[in-house]
């Protein structure tokens, strides 16, 4: 049996503005669009029917890579906010990017975006070298921003690697 991540999903509170801060911040493309429907899919474990929500969803594509779902329910009985990336259940979607200081000044000149303290560099450890900051979309949505380059120390310990971005392994190597 072979497997592929083929998307990740996200709940947000207003569709269309997600839509558009993933289009002209982060650079996405919009595949197609759905709803609103007023069945949301699925019968949640120890429930016996369909949350009663109306439900919209965008697909996204990311550097023709990546696959994006950008949920939207409404009318829904839930009442819990999303828990923070350090609790269970927290989640966040990470960009590599070529340089983090820039990443963060083109996203903060966005209404509503915030970083989460400075950008980091890992000075010990199986990523030292590794830069890295989070952010927050206008909704909430912790989005971390990182670069790295192969040679991290956990190289040493293992055969696997990390999966690079495509344009990483088009840059040429820098002489030492």
């Amino acid at each position: 049996m072979q497997w592929a991540v083929d998307h990740v999903g996200f709940t947000v509170p207003d569709l269309d503005q997600a839509v558009d801060f993933f289009v002209s911040a982060l650079g996405c493309e919009v595949v197609l669009r759905s709803g609103p429907d007023p069945n949301v899919g699925y019968i949640w474990p120890g429930e016996s029917e369909a949350e009663a929500a109306v439900v919209r969803l965008a697909v996204l594509t990311h550097a023709s890579q990546h696959n994006i779902e950008l949920l939207e329910y409404k009318n829904t009985s839930a009442t819990s906010v999303a828990p923070r990336p350090s609790q269970p259940g927290g989640c966040h979607l990470a960009f590599y990017v070529e340089d983090v200081q820039a990443a963060v000044d083109h996203l903060t000149q966005f209404d509503g975006v915030r970083m989460m303290g400075q950008v980091m560099t890992e000075e010990s450890g199986p990523i030292e070298g590794l830069d890295w900051v989070y952010i927050l979309t206008p909704w909430g949505m912790a989005i971390e921003l990182l670069r790295w380059m192969p040679g991290l120390p956990y190289e040493a310990t293992t055969e696997a690697r990390l999966v690079s971005p495509a344009f990483l392994a088009a840059t040429p190597a820098l002489d030492g």
